[in-house]
């Protein structure tokens, strides 16, 4: 596993959310994570404005191509550029403008920038950087913004960031080593009777 996959300290985004509600009325959107950076591939903390790799655009590329052929509505993006980037290579194949949610940032390590991330701890709270509390506040809160209206048309598509994505998986109470947390593989996410269920867009689930 690589750095930026780390799960180490998940219990600590759990315990953020304790005692709060999650109940969105769409029941139905798919998640993508960003295409590979030199940050992901050599496991530094990374800049705001750390972009793409090449194998990150082709990657973008490959699930804009998986995604063609899907109905989708709506494209919700942090502005970051490695999830910006990604989430316009999809919306060139729908037509669409990708919009932006500041809050789906990933978590903002601003003094470790540039520095190898070894083992990633979660729960921690490295001096001069992004509280986890403010972390998954602000991305909780997003969600409930973004997933606020019930639809039976198209899709939305949201594209963010792997420590947005364990956010997500604690909110939908969903056990995060069992989740893909790869570059640019589509997750369709849906609400059924037993709960909320997740997994890669190709694969029936």
């Amino acid at each position: 596993m690589s750095a930026d996959q780390s799960i180490v300290g998940w219990g600590g985004i759990s315990s953020s959310l304790a005692g709060r509600a999650f109940a969105p009325a769409l029941d139905r959107f798919i998640f993508l994570r960003h295409g590979q950076t030199d940050g992901n591939a050599a496991g530094f903390y990374q800049p705001a404005h750390q972009p793409l790799n090449s194998r990150g655009e082709l990657q973008a590329m490959t699930a804009a191509e998986q995604l063609a052929a899907h109905k989708i509505g709506r494209i919700i993006a942090s502005p970051m550029p490695r999830a910006w980037k990604t989430a316009n290579t999809v919306a060139l194949h729908h037509r669409l403008e990708p919009e932006v949610e500041v809050a789906i940032q990933e978590r903002i390590f601003l003094r470790l920038w540039g520095t190898p991330i070894g083992v990633l701890d979660w729960s921690a709270d490295p001096p001069g950087c992004e509280r986890l509390a403010a972390f998954v506040g602000r991305v909780t809160n997003a969600f409930e913004r973004m997933l606020a209206e019930p639809s039976s048309g198209p899709d939305v598509l949201i594209v963010s960031h792997g420590g947005v994505l364990l956010v997500l998986a604690a909110l939908l109470s969903l056990d995060p080593a069992g989740i893909p947390r790869a570059n640019a593989v589509p997750l369709l996410i849906e609400r059924s009777a037993r709960g909320w269920r997740l997994g890669p867009l190709s694969s029936p689930i």
